[in-house]
């Protein structure tokens, strides 16, 4: 009982660091989502399961100090998603490092030619963002099948 009272614990402070930056990245999906708006596409509706794939990965960054798209485990974000149960048709993935605002970040990747087709992509639906230790942006767009 004690041991599962101690995962129960650790499970709920992960929670609170996941949603304790929450109103920066939806600020960032809103913003996305006027970017989208302003060049004829639909908005972005928020998946917790993609959050939860971009902070997994802004964790890993942050613990073992690097700074890819690939993962410490040499995953993609497409086997990420999988491992999180998101089938996914389309996915894509954005980050960022050292950027003090959801603005200074969103206009980083508006800025940068692969990161802005994402943010531009039609055919995905879903967006979730976080923003870990060291300003570690990650932003995971896509579509389920």
């Amino acid at each position: 009982m004690r041991v599962r009272m101690l995962i129960l614990s650790a499970m709920a402070a992960l929670m609170m660091s996941q949603t304790a930056e929450a109103g920066p990245v939806r600020e960032v999906a809103t913003l996305t989502n006027d970017y989208r708006a302003k060049h004829g596409l639909p908005p972005l509706q928020i998946s917790t399961v993609l959050e939860h794939v971009a902070y997994a990965h802004g964790e890993d960054m942050r613990r073992y100090r690097f700074f890819s798209h690939q993962g410490s485990d040499g995953s993609d974000v497409g086997d990420r998603a999988l491992r999180r149960g998101y089938q996914f048709c389309v996915i894509a993935e954005n980050i960022a490092q050292g950027h003090r605002s959801p603005r200074a970040v969103t206009r980083g990747w508006i800025s940068s030619p692969g990161h802005r087709a994402n943010l531009l992509d039609y055919s995905v639906t879903e967006i979730g963002v976080t923003r870990g230790a060291g300003n570690i942006w990650v932003m995971v767009l896509g579509r389920r099948c």
